[in-house]
């Protein structure tokens, strides 16, 4: 991206095109009503549990078989980056990673994810880097991509400006709740067992992952005037590399948890919404992230460059944690453990408080957040 002159004032994610406070809106006004209305009419499903109840993933159970849990996530305006770089393999694996970590926030075992891809024109190269990232992904993963589809709509991403190709990158993923040793399924985890005192363990992230990018590109290139070939201060990495980092995949952290004997009582993929997505969890508790990692270079520098306030950074980018796992204090140490052996530099951040409403503080930040928003404690 070719550098511009910079912009004065601060960036805000709506100033970047994003509106997240009309789309919950809209959504619940107008489109949950109708999917509310929407019933299973086969006798196969006894159940479906979904977001609602503070799951990551919707469970489905189809007796006398496991309870299988389905998600769905694309890559967003990252792959924006992705075409002026000319480097589509991390978008691949974006993709697997964005629903696969949703996958065992509930307890599940990804299985398998389907793919769509809405491309304007066939470019061989450009699919052939995709397909890689997918295979890399799943490779992470664990699981199989055994079908897909490509979507050729060139007058729907016709682009004026000319350039590579321009796609959008969406995948479906699907796990099960493993049986147990004894009898039964594994039960599924929403956070309703999360209590006060129980600990909050982070576990890093590679940097943005994939979300926030349309505040991440105002910020650094509209407002700040940089290019992809700048360095990002004090790494030695070019912005491009830090920013086409792909999404880490957390599920053999997971699985080395229940392979320990460890129940978490509630995990958390930090995505969009960042920190606040720890309240999605079911429990009318507070959390208190009281010993956070220090914030990554790169996120400092979209904040200096598009002077946005903390609260704005916590509640869009996951500031150098990508996924959260509760646990009892009992079992901290041991869980601690289990994560390291799996190769996480996983870390306590946090604890669960008895205030009720599902809020998150952040002590160092001065800040309280609930819902979609932090706000500076006064």
């Amino acid at each position: 991206m070719n550098a511009t002159p910079p912009e004065s004032g601060s960036s805000s994610y709506a100033a970047a095109g994003v509106d997240e406070e009309r789309e919950q809106v809209a959504f619940a006004r107008v489109m949950r009503p109708w999917l509310a209305r929407t019933k299973v009419k086969s006798p196969l499903v006894t159940s479906i549990t979904g977001l609602a109840s503070g799951y990551f993933a919707t469970l489905m159970h189809l007796p006398p078989g496991p309870p299988l849990a389905l998600t769905t996530d694309g890559v967003g305006t990252k792959i924006l980056l992705a075409r002026e770089a000319n480097r589509w393999e991390p978008i691949g694996v974006d993709c697997v990673a964005n629903n696969v970590n949703d996958l065992i926030c509930v307890g599940a075992v990804p299985l398998a994810l389907l793919d769509y891809m809405a491309i304007d024109r066939i470019d061989e190269g450009v699919l052939d880097e995709v397909a890689r990232g997918l295979f890399l992904g799943a490779e992470l993963a664990g699981i199989a991509i055994p079908g897909g589809e490509i979507a050729q709509i060139g007058e729907m991403l016709a682009d004026s400006a000319g350039g590579g190709p321009m796609l959008d990158l969406v995948g479906t993923a699907i796990g099960a709740l493993p049986p147990l040793a004894t009898q039964g399924w594994r039960t599924p985890v929403d956070g309703s067992s999360v209590r006060p005192g129980d600990v909050v363990i982070g576990l890093p992230s590679s940097g943005l992952h994939s979300n926030g990018y349309s505040l991440a590109r105002h910020a650094l290139f509209k407002k700040g005037g940089m290019s992809l070939s700048d360095q990002v201060p004090g790494t030695g990495r070019r912005l491009a590399d830090a920013l086409l980092q792909p999404t880490r995949v957390y599920v053999t952290a997971a699985e080395a948890l229940w392979t320990a004997g460890i129940t978490p009582h509630g995990m958390a993929h930090i995505s969009g919404g960042g920190l606040l997505n720890i309240a999605r969890l079911a429990a009318d508790v507070s959390y208190e992230l009281d010993a956070l990692v220090p914030t990554p270079e790169i996120f400092t520098l979209v904040a200096d460059k598009g002077n946005i306030p903390q609260a704005t950074m916590y509640a869009t980018f996951n500031m150098g944690i990508g996924f959260c796992v509760v646990v009892g204090k009992s079992e901290q140490q041991a869980a601690l453990a289990a994560l390291k052996q799996a190769g996480e530099d996983a870390v306590r951040i946090g604890w669960v408080t008895s205030r009720p409403g599902k809020t998150v503080s952040i002590p160092a930040a001065g800040l309280l957040g609930k819902g979609d928003a932090f706000e500076p404690v006064r």
